[in-house]
């Protein structure tokens, strides 16, 4: 019997992207035990695990750093005995633990870097439009080099709603997130104010508004003071409640952002809003048809991976996307 550790440390997004192929793999391979070490406020997302997957939380404000996850390692991974490791982080807290499970005797496999193509794609000039790999299928690829066959095939999760959201199956449910970690990839507050405005005023149309943190609720919850049918949710719900809430909707508009992903787990469709950054660098979200993303088609774009960089014209020209585009692609799933 094989044991393979998986390490998936980063961003929510990121985490969420994995657990398809993750799953997928553990249910295909019930004679092999895995382990998932994620940091610890992820773990709540990891709903119906596999009988052979165990998810082993980190936090990383205790055990980080050389001295920090080597302490780690030997109070938490080296007891398990581990014969294979998939590194799909690839990142220096995760290479640590490499090295330490290679001498442990574990045969180690990283996700490979895939920065000289996406230099192709994001050049000022003559850029390159191929589609690069999607991440999930570079995580495939980890698997496949320590032996097992992936198949892109994934039940979405069957979480239910929180007993106290009052649900109403007369109306038609839509998710707003308009937030992402980099301020660049987000669609501006007024034009998403007046798309939520609009879609407040649609017959038989509820609004949900999700985020996280004392300032984005703030702004919500004024959102949802100022319109009818518009209700917040931040703060209300814990992690897996939000995810049965996000099951409800009929549609979530989303930044690419964790958002995205997490909806994406429970089967739900998502209009997603793109900028500086674009699907085809890989980050877009399982099982959602790319017709679903809303985007200018400039020659300066994409112009980042992830949406940090600054903005090298200075006007931010790829996110003067009417709302009236935006809403009619709401519509369609309404």
């Amino acid at each position: 019997m094989d044991k393979v550790l998986i390490i998936r440390f980063g961003p929510l997004g990121d985490v969420a992207i994995s657990i398809p192929v993750v799953y997928n793999v553990a249910l295909n391979y019930p004679q092999h035990k895995f382990y998932l070490l994620t940091k610890k406020q992820f773990t709540p997302i990891f709903v119906d695990t596999p009988p052979n997957l165990t998810i082993i939380p980190i936090d990383l404000g205790v055990s980080d750093g050389f001295w920090g996850l080597n302490k780690f390692y030997n109070s938490n991974l080296k007891p398990l005995g581990i014969t294979k490791v998939a590194d799909i982080s690839n990142i220096l807290r995760a290479w640590i633990l490499d090295a330490r499970l290679i001498a442990g005797g574990a045969v180690v496999r990283c996700r490979e870097k895939v920065k000289r193509d996406s230099e192709k794609l994001l050049r000022r000039e003559n850029k390159d439009m191929s589609p690069l790999k999607p991440y999930y299928a570079r995580y495939a690829d980890v698997f496949r080099s320590l032996g097992y066959d992936v198949k892109y095939e994934f039940k979405p999760f069957d979480v239910p709603a929180p007993k106290t959201f009052d649900f109403d199956s007369s109306l038609k449910y839509v998710g707003v997130a308009p937030f992402s970690a980099h301020e660049r990839k987000v669609y501006s507050l007024e034009r998403t104010k007046r798309v939520v405005e609009m879609l407040s005023g649609l017959p038989q149309v509820k609004v949900l508004l999700f985020g996280g943190g004392a300032n984005e609720k703030k702004i919500l919850e004024s959102w949802a003071a100022e319109f009818s049918n518009v209700e917040s949710m931040v703060g209300r719900f814990s992690m897996v409640e939000e995810l049965g809430v996000m099951k409800k909707l009929n549609v979530m508009l989303s930044m690419d952002s964790a958002n995205m992903h997490l909806c994406s787990l429970v089967g739900t469709p998502v209009v997603s809003v793109w900028g500086p950054s674009h699907p085809y660098v890989g980050f877009y979200a399982w099982g959602q048809p790319l017709s679903n993303a809303v985007q200018l088609d400039l020659p300066c774009r994409p112009c980042s991976e992830c949406g940090a960089e600054s903005c090298y014209r200075g006007d931010m020209a790829c996110m003067d996307i009417p709302c009236q585009n935006v809403l009619l692609k709401i519509k369609e799933f309404l």
